[in-house]
């Protein structure tokens, strides 16, 4: 089944035509998907990965509308790695709290190990919920009060680290 919905997004991706729907953002959800921003994300100069932000139908930045980020990797890092970059980017914005072991916990279900070429989506349909696709296959789905915004606001908020990304990021 994996193989063939990375086959069906890799399809989705390469056929000519007018604007081509992105098979993994019709999957999750994400009706007639629209890139507002994508930016890469670098440490000390090298490329970590790309950043993308889609809406559905192109709609403008908004914590109330259906969106997905997508994080396309550059290097290898772990899947441990990521949960704890997460956590320490959770508590620099909002100070330590004490549901952050809980979501730290639901976040590393669905978080894997990444090298060049592999991709997360993650899926914001509604704002105590956010879907992870890994390489264009549905892993699983986190819930937590206000989840949209406090993971994704690592990099939409005006708190991101570097807020001209995050900008450039949400289209503005």
């Amino acid at each position: 089944m994996r193989e063939l919905a990375a086959l069906v997004v890799a399809v989705g991706l390469l056929v000519p035509g007018p604007v081509q729907a992105r098979a993994d953002l019709v999957a999750a959800g994400i009706a007639e998907a629209q890139k507002l921003g994508r930016v890469t994300v670098r440490w000390f100069g090298l490329p970590l990965y790309d950043a993308a932000l889609y809406t559905a139908g192109g709609a403008r930045f908004s914590w109330q509308v259906p969106m997905a980020l997508e994080l396309a990797y550059r290097r290898e890092i772990s899947g441990e790695s990521l949960v704890a970059a997460t956590a320490r980017e959770l508590e620099r914005i909002e100070g330590p709290q004490r549901d952050h072991p809980s979501i730290l916990e639901k976040l590393g279900r669905c978080f894997r190990d990444v090298g060049p070429g592999d991709w997360f989506l993650a899926v914001a349909p509604a704002g105590d919920r956010v879907e992870f696709w890994f390489n264009g296959v549905r892993l699983c789905a986190a819930r937590h009060p206000n989840l949209r915004k406090r993971f994704l606001g690592i990099w939409l908020s005006d708190e991101a680290r570097s807020v001209a990304l995050s900008r450039r990021l949400r289209g503005q």
